[in-house]
């Protein structure tokens, strides 16, 4: 008998050519998702920055002129372009001239943050938890800064190619295993059965007979408690099936260690006669057992 017939034994040549191939797409896919998501992110960093920049460029004058009511205007109609979700505009002492939502004030550029054609922008998360990018474009007059316009785009669009790679990869990563467990055990309910039966050993909850009987188990040759799991939890290639002897005072006895177990005999050229006896001799238990 071939080990990679039997039920529930795991095919390790199967299961990494099928994991591996699952690899290969998985990796396209990474590769194709982080394309397009790089692309979202250089569109969004663009556009952003041509909108500060232009926003900056209107406020100068009506800063200027400290008229607060055009700074708020112009304030609402940058935050109606798309994906904009908050604008502050401050003068040369950073005091806050307009802005669009109070509770959701905008940071401060640090030296760190990197600039672009004279504005700046920054990843930031806001007090409500959403993801954005910040602007920053100094408000110039006469070639002299006397403001800034700051400036927030949503950002989580950026990151949901990445989430909906890795979910895809979640999912299909679980359903491969749970395609070649079912190959591996001949159907779903041979799967759920010896899944639950491992559980039951796991967790100590067998239906052992409390008449403490014991039988010798026809896979592995040792005693055991009479149970409904003892089979399961048979070792076919611990236990040799063909041990050596060794001579005591002209007396033979067998030696516990050592010996050719199943997986040897199914190698063993030498040994296929008694392959062919021990496959004959499972073909009869089988046929006794079904009343044959």
């Amino acid at each position: 008998m071939k080990q990679g017939s039997r039920r529930g034994v795991i095919r390790k040549t199967h299961w990494f050519v099928c994991l591996f191939v699952w690899w290969v797409v998985a990796v396209f896919f990474y590769l194709f998702f982080s394309a397009k998501e790089g692309r979202l992110i250089e569109s969004v960093t663009t556009s952003g920055l041509q909108t500060v920049l232009e926003s900056a460029e209107k406020a100068a004058l009506p800063l200027l002129e400290l008229n607060v009511g055009a700074l708020t205007r112009l304030a609402r109609e940058v935050e109606a372009i798309d994906g904009v979700v908050n604008v502050t505009i401050i003068d040369h002492k950073n005091k806050i001239i307009a802005f669009t939502d109070v509770a959701q004030l905008l940071p401060m550029p640090a030296t760190t943050v990197k600039r672009h054609g004279g504005a700046s922008y920054w990843p930031y998360t806001m007090s409500d938890g959403t993801k954005v990018v910040c602007f920053s474009a100094d408000i110039v007059f006469s070639g002299t800064k006397i403001g800034q316009v700051l400036m927030a785009k949503d950002g989580r669009a950026t990151r949901s190619w990445t989430t909906i790679f890795f979910l895809s990869a979640l999912v299909s990563f679980i359903l491969i295993v749970f395609i070649l467990l079912v190959a591996e055990f001949n159907g779903v309910r041979p799967l759920i059965s010896a899944f639950g039966e491992q559980m039951r050993i796991w967790t100590g909850v067998t239906d052992d007979r409390a008449d403490g009987r014991e039988m010798t188990c026809p896979l592995c040759g040792c005693q055991k408690p009479l149970s409904r799991s003892f089979l399961l939890e048979a070792n076919l290639d611990r236990y040799p099936i063909v041990r050596s002897t060794a001579e005591t005072n002209q007396t033979a006895r067998t030696v516990l260690t050592g010996g050719i177990n199943l997986i040897e005999i199914s190698r063993r050229e030498d040994l296929g006669w008694l392959r062919k006896k021990i496959i004959h001799r499972c073909a009869d238990i089988i046929k006794k057992l079904a009343g044959d």
